[in-house]
C-alpha cells in the first residue's frame, strides 16, 4: 500500500498507528509525496520525514516533481533546485530512506531525475508510454527555470547532448 505523507507533522500518533495496523494486516507500506514549495522543500524537513517513515516501516519510494496543474504554480520548485534539495536530504539519512526516487509522472511515462553534472541534467524512464523508451536516458542542457520535462529540449539520443 502506498501512503502519501508529505511532511513530518503528518506523522501523528494516529497516522503511525494506522500504518502499524495495515502492516499487521499484511500490507507492505511505501510512501510517495510531491515536492511542495514552502511545505517540504527544505532538506532538513525531508530528511526528518524520510527517517521517520523508514523507522515505522513506510519506506520512502517516490518523491514527485509537482505537476503543472491549474492552481499549483506557487507550490512548484524548479527541477534542478528540487534535485539539489533531494540530494542534500539523502546525505542526511541512511538505509531504506536513501531508496527514495525523485521523479515525475509525465504523459510519456514515469521519469526519474537521476543527476546533474557540468551543465547537464540526466533523467531516466522507469516506465514509458512507448516501449522503446523504457530505461532510456535523457540528457538536457541545464535550465534552472525548468519545472517540467517539457521545459527542456530533449537530446537526439542518450549519447547526444543538446
Amino acid at each position: 500500500m502506498v501512503a502519501s505523507t508529505t511532511h513530518p507533522r503528518h506523522l501523528t500518533n494516529a497516522a503511525v498507528e494506522a500504518v502499524s495496523r495495515l502492516q499487521k494486516a499484511g500490507a507492505v507500506m511505501a510512501n510517495q509525496s510531491p515536492l511542495l514549495r514552502g511545505i517540504n522543500d527544505d532538506p532538513a524537513v525531508l530528511a526528518e520525514l524520510w527517517r521517520r517513515l523508514s523507522f515505522i516501516g513506510n519506506t520512502p519510494y517516490y518523491f514527485f516533481q509537482c505537476r503543472p496543474a491549474v492552481g499549483n504554480r506557487m507550490f512548484t520548485v524548479p527541477i534542478e533546485e528540487g534535485y539539489e534539495i533531494v540530494e542534500q536530504a539523502k546525505a542526511c539519512v541512511s538505509g531504506l530512506a536513501k531508496r527514495v526516487r525523485y521523479a515525475m509522472s509525465h504523459s510519456s511515462g514515469k521519469i526519474e531525475i537521476v543527476g546533474m553534472s557540468a551543465g547537464r541534467v540526466y533523467m531516466k524512464y522507469h516506465r514509458a508510454a512507448g516501449e522503446d523508451d523504457n530505461g532510456r536516458i535523457l540528457v538536457f542542457r541545464s535550465n534552472p527555470n525548468a519545472c517540467w520535462l517539457d521545459d527542456y529540449r530533449e537530446a537526439a539520443s542518450a549519447s547526444t547532448v543538446c
